[in-house]
């Protein structure tokens, strides 16, 4: 199976331990990167020749980054690429391959252990998450017209595309929005909310399978975590990572978590310091 991760030079101290444990866990995985062309070489040094490179300015149709960044959006320009990753690892659809379906896995999450991802008569499994953040919800009524019904979400660091159904759903939101360029623009036009986290390619395209294609697909609930970090560190160390997959079948190493602790560390050291300044005196 294709698995497609969005990625960034900074990423590669994660990134490399997440390619291994794909390696590991997946015996027979086509591993593929969206990222900038310049790190190439970056990341086949730290990855391997077998890994699969795509240069992402080129690879959502009629849109770049340098073209989102000008949208008047909260957090933007900065922000845009948050939602130009997403976009990325939607357009691999366009990629030539006969497999019916490929696996969208977040560059910062370790797979932990081997884990099915269809069952036995072939339907995608779907791991589900509590996350309910109201903006992704809102984006997707106004994208499709219809509201979702949220039982439980699918923002969990991975998800089984059907390459018909996406397509389908691209081709739905461009009929809907016709003044739009393609899909990615509708989506970026017609985001809602407060703040600067308004799609979630995880919620609008799990929802759209859910309210179309009902029956198509098995859901599942799985021990992981975001907050690897906490854990075994950012990167984390190969034994760390043993013990958490006792426990979790895979776990996120994100950014943010990662500068969270280092303030905390400070603070802690800054308020030890003090203490100790106190006594002194």
């Amino acid at each position: 199976m294709q698995i497609v991760s969005a990625c960034i030079v900074r990423d590669l101290p994660v990134y490399s331990l997440t390619y291994r444990s794909i390696i590991e866990h997946m015996p027979g995985a086509e591993i593929h990167v969206v990222t900038r062309k310049e790190d190439f070489a970056k990341f086949k040094d730290a990855c391997g020749p077998e890994l699969h490179l795509w240069d992402e300015a080129d690879f959502v149709p009629d849109m770049t980054l340098g073209e989102l960044r000008k949208m008047p959006l909260t957090g933007f320009p900065n922000g845009a690429g948050w939602y130009f990753q997403q976009f990325l690892k939607y357009a691999f659809v366009n990629v030539s391959n006969d497999d019916e379906y490929y696996l969208i896995w977040d560059a910062d999450t370790v797979l932990l252990r081997p884990l099915e991802f269809f069952t036995p008569d072939g339907k995608p499994f779907y791991t589900t998450a509590t996350e309910h953040h109201l903006p992704y919800f809102e984006t997707f009524e106004a994208i499709f017209g219809f509201p979702a019904k949220r039982e439980f979400s699918f923002i969990s660091q991975h998800q089984i595309i059907n390459k018909a159904y996406l397509r389908q759903m691209m081709a739905t939101i461009e009929s809907r929005h016709p003044t739009s360029r393609n899909w990615a623009w509708a989506i970026m036009e017609n985001v809602r909310g407060a703040g600067s986290n308004l799609f979630s390619e995880y919620e609008i395209y799990g929802h759209y399978v859910k309210a179309v294609y009902p029956e198509s697909f098995a859901v599942r609930d799985l021990l992981w975590t975001r907050t690897g970090g906490r854990y075994a560190g950012n990167p984390p160390k190969q034994d760390k990572l043993q013990c958490l997959g006792l426990k979790f079948a895979f776990a996120a190493f994100e950014v943010s978590d990662s500068m969270q602790r280092k303030i905390f560390n400070k603070v802690r050291k800054i308020l030890h310091k003090t203490t100790e300044i106190l006594k002194l005196n």
